[in-house]
């Protein structure tokens, strides 16, 4: 999924339950040994995949904070670690559910077809151009 305003973050945010996978690229910060002994701290872009325990839309901000144990393998990241991912406007993520309910592939289909929130259609036409609205909940 790709989240394009912010109402597709809040409709994310109502999709996704404690219990779901959720994969997403997101940054973390790494410790890495020196040969002196000491440590330094590096910024990594990765992918991590998190089993969800808690979910947080923060409507100010526009983003979506999904907190979980990673369950991906990786260098960086031990499996069973905790992670938050942030889910912001235009950032792709994948969502797994171990059973998709009947509800929420009415949800999912109702978010990703705008006609389907669409009240009222207006079409305002002139010559050579001619602009078409759809009002409604989300539009």
């Amino acid at each position: 999924m790709v989240p394009e305003e912010a109402d597709d973050l809040w409709m994310a945010y109502s999709l996704i339950a404690v219990g779901d996978s959720v994969l997403a690229v997101t940054i973390r910060k790494v410790l890495r040994e020196e040969a002196s002994g000491g440590r330094d701290a590096e910024r990594v872009k990765l992918k991590l995949g998190i089993q969800v325990e808690a979910v947080h839309y923060d409507k100010e901000g526009s983003v979506l904070r999904i907190r979980g144990k990673n369950i991906l393998e990786n260098e960086h990241v031990k499996i069973g670690a905790f992670h938050t991912l942030e889910i912001e406007l235009h950032c792709p993520f994948v969502l797994r559910k171990a059973v998709w309910d009947s509800l929420t592939l009415e949800l999912l289909r109702q978010a990703s077809d705008p006609a389907a929130s669409t009240d009222l259609v207006v079409i305002l036409m002139q010559e050579g151009l001619t602009h078409i609205f759809l009002v409604g909940k989300r539009c």
